[in-house]
């Protein structure tokens, strides 16, 4: 049976105080082959914080940082490192 892994790109700019329940959403859902990387687009929030806390947590939460480039730019950003078969944006 196929198994396909799916990466989800969380691109982040000030929206540490949603950050929390997104990532908890990808946790709980029922699909266990997955990456979740979340982008800090130089976001001035406590972003990084959070993220590392669910890196810590799990191992399949990467975190990126990047400087501000945009939304587009940030998914990008972590499209290219991503190692999933399919691709799914979940903005913070």
């Amino acid at each position: 049976m196929h198994n396909p892994k799916i990466s989800i790109i969380v691109p982040c700019y000030n929206q540490a105080q949603y950050l929390t329940e997104a990532l908890q959403s990808v946790l709980e859902q029922t699909y266990g082959n997955w990456e979740c990387i979340i982008v800090n687009d130089g976001s001035p929030d406590n972003t990084e914080e959070i993220a590392q806390e669910w890196v810590s947590k799990d191992s399949r939460f990467i975190y990126l940082y990047k400087e501000n480039g945009g939304l587009s730019s940030a998914r990008n950003a972590g499209i290219a490192i991503a190692e999933g078969e399919f691709i799914l944006p979940l903005d913070a």
